[in-house]
């Protein structure tokens, strides 16, 4: 891929909501554009009880080939219309109901994608500069965006709350509520999987996102439910008071 620092237009994932805010099943649309606007009232020309909402929206030196990547990322997931005259017509839709892995993927690859000039745009700014949108609407907007995202972890220790402000930080907030009583050398030794002393000890793609804590260095690149899990197995190991739910 071309590493020319120019941006040529924009890589987007869209979802269909309804007008309780509900999103419809698990489609997503993987499009391009040269301008984007939160809220694509051209992809639903039909005027049906529906809105489709951009969720995730990345800039990027050549629009075409990022979006060709990623629908190859997700080619089993593609919905596929049949009609009696025409068959296996392709779309850019994608039928992923695991929002959480959905959205781990497409980390995956931007992450990847970085270093060739793609990068995620503030799409919370977008909604706040958009005019046709009154207070309210932009909250709402938001709050449907943050959902689209991923859900989040509530995390309590001996009763209290110590949840971050996405699941990442809760996770690392537990850990860190762990080392007030584990070793961290311990806790390298029994779950060296995620918890390790060296960021070399990690795989390549998994060092640079992995997060430092008392000089070890935590695996955070799992979906949130496998976060929980893992948090669990590490309550439980130490007898520690903790209870983990995914929001």
């Amino acid at each position: 891929m071309e590493t020319s620092s120019q941006i040529d237009g924009y890589v987007y994932i869209a979802r269909i909501i309804d007008h309780g805010g509900k999103f419809v099943n698990g489609y997503h649309k993987i499009g391009l554009s040269k301008q984007y606007k939160v809220r694509e009232t051209q992809l639903n020309s039909t005027h049906l009880p529906f809105d489709v909402l951009m969720v995730r929206v990345f800039e990027t030196t050549n629009m075409k080939q990022v979006e060709g990547l990623l629908h190859l990322c997700f080619e089993d997931y593609r919905v596929v219309k049949e009609y009696d005259y025409r068959k296996n017509i392709t779309t850019e839709w994608f039928d992923f109901n695991d929002t959480d892995a959905f959205n781990y993927r497409i980390d995956k690859f931007i992450e990847l994608m970085s270093m060739y000039g793609t990068k995620e745009i503030d799409i919370s700014r977008s909604i706040d500069n958009d005019t046709t949108l009154t207070k309210e609407e932009k909250e709402e907007v938001k709050e449907i965006v943050r959902r689209a995202k991923g859900t989040n972890l509530k995390v309590e220790v001996d009763g209290i709350d110590i949840s971050g402000d996405s699941a990442k930080g809760g996770f690392v907030n537990a850990f860190n509520k762990v080392i007030e009583t584990v070793d961290p050398i311990q806790l390298s030794v029994d779950f060296n999987r995620i918890f390790k002393e060296n960021r070399e000890d990690y795989p390549d793609y998994k060092q640079n996102p992995c997060f430092e804590i008392n000089g070890f260095y935590l695996d955070c690149q799992s979906s949130t439910k496998e976060k929980m899990r893992q948090l669990m197995e590490v309550f439980e190991k130490y007898n520690i008071f903790g209870k983990v739910d995914v929001i």
